[in-house]
């Protein structure tokens, strides 16, 4: 596949992924947090198991040597991730969560320290303290005295998310044995759907049918473009361009969710723009390092 196609993609990745903090938005207007998180992961989990069996069909070796970091991947990095994730936009803006997530490359590296003694160089330090500030100025509104006073529950519960998904990606690649990211992908999937089939359930809250219909629309795009789509693409930009190059384009995942929520009519001003704009030069930071090193 051509480069430019790659790059394409990714960006298309980068738009999904924020866009998907907005449709939650929309989504866990009519339905619970748990509820829209179990019909988005049914979405999911049919088609990647589809592709799974199409291009890996699974084999009784894999699963013995796995099904236990998967069944723990699962509940930590699947189930738990999104479920603070959706109950997090029940409290909070969409952007919160996307900037504090759009921190994740870095959280990863401080877990890979500690726990596959990958080293840190400065720049990625730099690039994490920026990113902190400009998420830590836009959570305060600016005054960073009152960080404690600022700080909401939804706030709170997508910085729980952003550690639970860095400890996904982190253990997969410390504890996973011989299973592809396809693999890996498909049954940590599938085990977050298992815990989330109790909260399955086609009620809904008394809104118009227009609101019914956008919430289920915007479902139906965080289980695909949201979640398959980004997967593939985003795997395929690793393993075409490689990592470092790839990881670049977390930088557009905030700037997507700011420009769709102003979009949407809320109220975007001057300090959310420069915490995002700290946030992105942070990442890029980070992730420019690791390219020059390659």
């Amino acid at each position: 596949m051509k480069t430019g196609m790659i790059y394409l993609r990714l960006t298309f990745v980068a738009i999904f992924w924020g866009l998907s903090f907005n449709a939650g938005q929309l989504a866990v207007e009519i339905m619970s947090p748990l509820t829209v998180t179990a019909w988005r992961f049914i979405i999911a989990t049919i088609i990647m198991v589809s592709l799974l069996w199409i291009k890996e069909p699974p084999t009784k070796k894999l699963l013995k040597m796995n099904w236990k970091m998967y069944v723990m991947l699962g509940v930590v990095g699947v189930f738990v991730t999104n479920s603070f994730q959706f109950y997090a936009l029940k409290f909070t803006s969409p952007l919160h969560p996307s900037l504090i997530m759009a921190t994740n490359p870095m959280v990863t590296a401080i877990f890979a320290f500690f726990l596959l003694q990958e080293r840190l160089r400065l720049a990625q330090l730099l690039g994490m303290v920026l990113s902190i500030v400009g998420v830590v100025y836009v959570i305060t509104n600016g005054s960073f005295l009152s960080t404690f006073q600022s700080v909401n529950l939804g706030d709170l519960l997508a910085m729980g998310a952003n550690i639970t998904w860095a400890l996904y990606a982190v253990l997969g690649r410390k504890f996973l044995k011989d299973s592809s990211s396809l693999a890996t992908t498909t049954y940590t999937m599938a085990v977050a759907t298992l815990c989330l089939l109790p909260f399955v359930s086609l009620q809904h809250a008394a809104v118009s049918s227009q609101t019914l219909w956008i919430g289920w629309g915007a479902i139906a795009f965080m289980g695909t473009c949201g979640a398959v789509l980004t997967f593939l693409w985003w795997n395929q930009g690793v393993a075409t361009i490689g990592a470092s190059k790839t990881s670049v384009f977390f930088n557009l995942v905030p700037v997507v969710t700011l420009l769709a929520s102003v979009a949407m009519g809320q109220h975007i001003g001057i300090t959310q723009v420069i915490g995002t704009g700290l946030v992105i030069i942070g990442v890029f930071i980070s992730s420019m390092n690791r390219s020059s090193m390659a």
